[in-house]
């Protein structure tokens, strides 16, 4: 492709300016309702999250590629990965703005879904009445599962299938920030809402991996991004992309998103309609992802 025919963004540019758009301008609404948290914050970390993305696009387009070969290779390489950089602070950040909509938790309403479909609160009585030893690990272990196949799988595809790869991260990309847009409009903290369930998610017990979750909850300081729940949805963007591109491992990933999935539940972190939707939102979003990514590759 010539450097005049060249598009200036690829497709995981547009949805990543897309988000950073959509906050921004929530943001903006926001502020004129004073219902943004630390904008002064936030609001330069976007904007220069945008420009960024943009400087780097424009650098890439314009560079000569004959005479810097491995820098066109590296710029690829950073243009395929740097939202896996952002999505962290764009999911910790999300406490700046959402409640701009609505000022106070919906929790309540969710915890009455739960409450109409067993007549109990799963995310309360399944790891309190079941808390043996074994079965605390397994759910446990099962949801620590979630952070070396986010890393795991990604790696997997860069060395063995390179187009598989960037079809993965842009998967990923599309399904987080869908989460991270219905996040921002809806304020659910998820059973950690309820003061046990706070409790017990901070408090040490069981054994190493039931400990390992406890300590990642004391650090991890954020309220809100509970619905849909994007550990369930990631795990599954993952298992859909494994399945496809090395079935054995998709086969290991099918069992770990399966008890991932009540994990999320048991481990007192997600309301169970949160998982359902969840579920819907992973394997949804996985195809209406690769539909976009056509359509945006079309338009380039």
């Amino acid at each position: 492709m010539t450097k005049a025919s060249k598009s200036l963004l690829c497709a995981i540019d547009i949805i990543t300016l897309s988000f950073c758009g959509w906050i921004l301008l929530y943001m903006s609404i926001g502020l004129g309702l004073d219902r943004v948290k630390d904008a002064g914050v936030h609001l330069p970390i976007f904007l220069s999250i945008a420009t960024s993305i943009l400087l780097l696009a424009w650098l890439h387009r314009n560079l000569n590629t004959e005479r810097h070969p491995k820098l066109d290779k590296a710029l690829n390489l950073i243009r395929a990965l740097y939202p896996i950089t952002l999505f962290g602070y764009f999911f910790t950040s999300g406490y700046s703005v959402n409640q701009i909509i609505f000022t106070r938790w919906l929790d309540p309403f969710f915890m009455n879904i739960d409450l109409q479909l067993f007549g109990y609160l799963p995310s309360l009585i399944w790891g309190t009445h079941f808390n043996g030893y074994l079965t605390s690990e397994v759910f446990h272990l099962a949801y620590f599962c979630y952070y070396p196949m986010i890393i795991g799988l990604p790696l997997y595809l860069y060395f063995k299938k390179p187009a598989a790869f960037k079809e993965l991260i842009f998967n990923l990309s599309f399904v987080f920030y869908m989460c991270y847009f219905i996040f921002s409009i809806l304020p659910v903290i998820g059973a950690r809402f309820l003061p046990e369930a706070m409790e017990l998610t901070r408090s040490y017990r069981g054994g190493p991996f039931t400990h390992i979750m406890v300590f990642i909850y004391r650090h991890t300081h954020h309220l809100g991004g509970a619905f849909p729940s994007s550990h369930v949805a990631v795990a599954l963007v993952l298992t859909v992309a494994a399945l496809r591109h090395t079935p054995r491992l998709g086969y290991l990933f099918v069992v770990i998103s399966f008890f991932l999935t009540f994990a999320t539940v048991y481990c007192h972190y997600h309301w169970f309609i949160d998982a359902i939707f969840g579920i819907l939102a992973g394997v949804g979003g996985y195809y209406l992802a690769n539909f976009s990514h056509r359509k945006l590759q079309g338009a380039q």
